[in-house]
């Protein structure tokens, strides 16, 4: 398939871009993974020194969204070679439209744009939430516990650390941004191609009602359905393999999201709760854009991990559809192998913890509790 026939081609600029294999630009991802690194390990120490459950509740959610920048800026430039080994994967085995009849190519792109509309709505969301944070729209001291920590260590000095870390800060959230929609590019790929080889079957099986039993002496069209079915299994089997690449790269990072995202969900909660204490306008937008930033990315991971189970479950219902009886014994041996093969959903799991919409429905009511712990901890 060419790349410029790529449904999902804004997606892919976004994500692979060609200086990320230069050198000054790994000095460059390197240097702010340490420098971050460094600031957060120097802000839990003063809050560990200086605890207190309003201290925890205010400068929390900031503390636990850069602990979970950090460690998606690891795995973005740690597996920068098997992401891009991946995706030349994806190009290599991926069937272009043009398999299946022009109808079904407009109702596939249709579907893509739906796709691309909505996902591009989450890029303003994340634009206006990390200009939101600049020191420009109001003091950053409510939020960032690292400018008192600069101050307190830094003293005279504590700018050059203050406004490097502002400054620096939308290349290092790009991180984040980038490993979380590698896994959407990469699942919405191997989506379609599982709707094409469903459209393909589906094309494959239609039949002449006049022309009935007849089909049975027809040699050629049963041979046309071998062809077919062995050319769907072939890229189902690719398609398999792709996707255990895919979900094993997810593996790495699924258990720190897991962990991380729900305590970034749980404080932000918690902040917006005592949002009466607070007289700062630009504090209660950024919390709050925060917070739609952080439930955007559960909803977009809990519907591409629920997505890929339906459109594989969906191959096997449509191969139960067949007209098997006009197919001779060796089309029904095929057709009984590739069922064997279709038999179990491909999914995101660990743990027992599948990404699918019932996740995003545990996260909630996890967060809704743990917030009400803190609620009534800061009340007594």
């Amino acid at each position: 398939m060419d790349k410029r026939d790529d449904p999902f081609i804004i997606l892919r600029k976004m994500i692979f871009i060609e200086a990320k294999n230069c050198k000054i630009a790994k000095f460059c991802d390197a240097f702010l993974i340490l420098f971050y690194s460094l600031v957060q390990l120097l802000d839990i120490y003063y809050m560990s020194k200086n605890f207190s459950i309003s201290l925890l509740i205010r400068y929390s959610p900031i503390t636990i969204m850069y602990l979970l920048i950090i460690i998606a800026a690891v795995i973005s430039v740690g597996l920068d070679k098997e992401i891009i080994e991946a995706y030349t994967v994806c190009c290599k085995i991926r069937w272009p439209m043009n398999v299946v009849k022009k109808q079904t190519q407009i109702k596939l792109k249709k579907k893509c744009q739906i796709i691309n509309a909505g996902l591009s709505c989450t890029v303003p969301l994340f634009l206006v939430t990390i200009i939101s944070t600049f020191p420009y729209f109001g003091s950053e001291r409510d939020l960032f516990i690292c400018v008192e920590v600069f101050e307190a260590y830094f003293g005279e000095w504590s700018f050059i650390p203050y406004y490097f870390c502002f400054a620096a800060s939308p290349f290092f959230y790009y991180h984040f941004f980038r490993i979380t929609f590698v896994l959407v590019y990469a699942f919405l790929h191997a989506q379609l191609q599982y709707l094409l080889i469903e459209e393909y079957l589906f094309e494959t099986y239609e039949t002449d009602e006049a022309k009935g039993w007849k089909y049975l002496q027809d040699t050629r069209y049963q041979q046309e359905i071998g062809k077919s079915l062995q050319l769907c299994i072939s890229q189902h089997i690719a398609l398999k393999q792709f996707v255990k690449k895919t979900v094993d790269l997810v593996l790495i990072g699924m258990p720190f999201f897991l962990v991380f995202g729900v305590l970034l969900l749980t404080s932000l909660l918690a902040f917006i709760t005592n949002f009466e204490d607070i007289t700062s306008n630009i504090l209660k937008i950024r919390i709050l854009l925060a917070a739609g930033c952080s439930l955007c990315i559960t909803i977009v991971f809990c519907w591409i991990g629920q997505q890929l189970i339906n459109v594989t479950s969906d191959i096997f219902f449509s191969l139960g559809g067949a007209s098997w009886y006009f197919w001779n014994r060796d089309n029904m041996k095929t057709l009984l192998m590739f069922l064997i093969n279709c038999t179990e959903n491909e999914s995101v799991v660990f743990a027992g913890i599948c990404l699918n919409y019932e996740l995003f429905l545990s996260v909630v009511r996890l967060t809704v509790s743990y917030t009400l712990v803190l609620y009534n901890l800061q009340k007594q």
